[in-house]
């Protein structure tokens, strides 16, 4: 038992790490802090709403929602990863033992967070005298987590199980990511066509005019999806026996169903991890990222750091799925977002397609959702340990420094054409809205142009899962802080000609001069700066 406890801890050390540098420990305490007291305002404003059976309804969505989104984020990074497999093969450790410690390790995580922020929630309770509701809370939220996370690792372990037979990590991750998006989408086409009540006329009922207002609204849609859930046969009955004031017979077989569930999907999970562990673990260490790298040395400088940028691309799957997320996602938004104004699911008073003001907002949204990716935020911690090459060999910093703004650029402007390509089948092309699309694309590189710089200094490039390159690197943080003010300062510009009336065209114009004199004033600092 104890070797088992230990092998769980050598995950969950492995998985999760503090950052080393004491600047960064102190940024993640702030945040964790700052989230929690976001999060305990938030229960207090919707606990004063004064109904304990909406409150407890809320809590356990909102905790299933974070469960779901972590679960779908560790899945992908390091439940169905094969990094430990070389260090831990060799071991007198069944294939099992290892599921089951990584499984354990990668629900321990979200579980407990989930809880800890429950713990304002159970205090408020408890300062109400309401004991058996906080009690209930307590044991019920855990399973609750449980199941969804289980439900979720249980689908994406049948994948799992097959691993061998993907021609490629990113053709997996593809799949994973697409049965993760179909899963969520299914439940919230599900769950809305279970409404007695239009979306639009929901949303047409948010009255943010006031704090009254706000708080009518909040109540009203936290009634309206209490009522929905209820509208589900076996959400009710679950429902019925988790509100309820007292510890019933019903709770009590629920709660045990809900174990029982669990540890079958828990059982099948790990079965389903461990059976092609050994294939699935040497074909992903084994397999040669390189193998369809190739690289034509050229007389064009540029061509050929383009090209080490690609390599470099090309040595993890999880980087190429970045560059494919970095793609995908403003266009899908584009097309989400325009059926939705389509279908007039927007309330009138928010006006966005007003004349004039609708190509902004569909503009900056994209740019936006381009930076949220954040290609260019971490480009040298990407090298890892090819990043010592440029220190050995004799490469000219400021051709590579450019090389990733351009790759970059590149990606996020083809992300911009075909979302503004969407934007135009949907018949609401103007001659301005060529204007829009030069100074989308500008801001694109204007922001990849800065975003590398802290980057270049400081490389996080120790690291052995590529997950942490990127997503779990504090310095995607800290290149927002160098590359989104300069954004949010022309935006504000922008809607401020907008305000004072200046002719759509003319301010569009004046604000393409802007972007083009601060993307030249940048290119010329750091040529002579790098």
């Amino acid at each position: 038992m104890k070797e088992k406890l230990q092998l769980t801890r050598f995950f969950i050390s492995s998985f999760y790490k503090m950052p080393k540098q004491t600047m960064l420990q102190a940024v993640l305490i702030i945040a964790v802090f700052y989230m929690f007291l976001q999060l305990t305002v938030i229960n207090a404003f919707v606990y004063f709403l004064g109904d304990t059976e909406v409150f407890l309804f809320y809590n356990v969505t909102i905790s299933s929602i974070l469960v779901f989104a972590l679960v779908c984020y560790l899945s992908t990074s390091q439940i169905f990863a094969y990094y430990e497999f070389k260090v831990l093969a060799p071991l007198p450790l069944t294939y099992k033992e290892i599921s089951r410690a990584k499984v354990l390790s990668s629900l321990w995580v979200p579980i407990i967070l989930s809880m800890v922020i429950q713990v304002p929630t159970i205090g408020f309770l408890i300062v109400d005298l309401k004991f058996i509701e906080a009690f209930k809370l307590f044991v019920f939220l855990p399973i609750v987590n449980g199941l969804t996370a289980l439900l979720l690792l249980f689908i994406l372990s049948c994948i799992n199980r097959y691993y061998y037979r993907f021609k490629n990590k990113v053709a997996y991750l593809m799949v994973n990511i697409a049965v993760i998006l179909m899963l969520a989408i299914i439940s919230i086409v599900y769950f809305a066509g279970k409404s007695s009540i239009a979306i639009s006329k929901v949303i047409s009922e948010i009255d943010l005019n006031s704090i009254e207002g706000l708080k009518n609204s909040l109540e009203f849609i936290m009634r309206h999806m209490f009522e929905t859930a209820n509208m589900i046969p076996v959400i009710k009955w679950i429902l019925d026996a988790f509100v309820s004031n007292e510890i019933t017979v019903q709770f009590i077989i629920i709660y045990i169903s809900i174990l029982v569930i669990g540890f079958l999907l828990y059982s099948f999970i790990i079965e389903n991890i461990s059976v092609n562990y050994f294939k699935n673990g040497l074909l992903g260490n084994n397999k040669a990222n390189m193998k369809n790298s190739k690289v034509n040395i050229s007389k064009n400088q540029w061509s050929n750091y383009l090209q080490r940028e690609i390599w470099i691309i090309k040595s993890e799957a999880y980087f190429k799925m970045q560059i494919a997320l970095g793609l995908l996602l403003p266009p899908v938004f584009s097309l989400v977002m325009l059926l939705l104004i389509q279908n007039e699911v927007f309330p009138n008073y928010l006006n966005i397609t007003k004349e004039g003001v609708f190509d902004k907002y569909f503009s900056y949204s994209i740019l936006f959702l381009c930076c949220i990716n954040n290609i260019s935020g971490t480009p040298y911690s990407r090298e890892g340990k090819y990043h010592y090459l440029l220190k050995s060999a004799p490469f000219d910093e400021k051709y590579v420094y450019f090389s990733k703004v351009i790759f970059s650029s590149i990606i996020g402007i083809i992300a911009v054409l075909i979302s503004f390509m969407i934007f135009a089948l949907f018949g609401y092309w103007e001659m301005e809205n060529a204007v829009m699309l030069l100074i989308t694309s500008c801001l694109v590189v204007c922001y990849n142009l800065l975003t590398p710089l802290y980057d270049m200094k400081n490389p996080s490039i120790e690291w052995e899962n590529p997950s942490a390159a990127i997503k779990s690197n504090p310095n995607v943080l800290i290149s927002l802080l160098y590359g989104l003010p300069l954004l949010i300062m022309v935006t504000a510009i922008h809607f401020g000609l907008v305000w004072f009336s200046v002719q759509p065209l003319m301010g569009a114009l004046i604000i393409l001069m802007i972007v083009l004199a601060i993307n030249s004033v940048l290119i010329n600092r750091l040529k002579y700066n790098l």
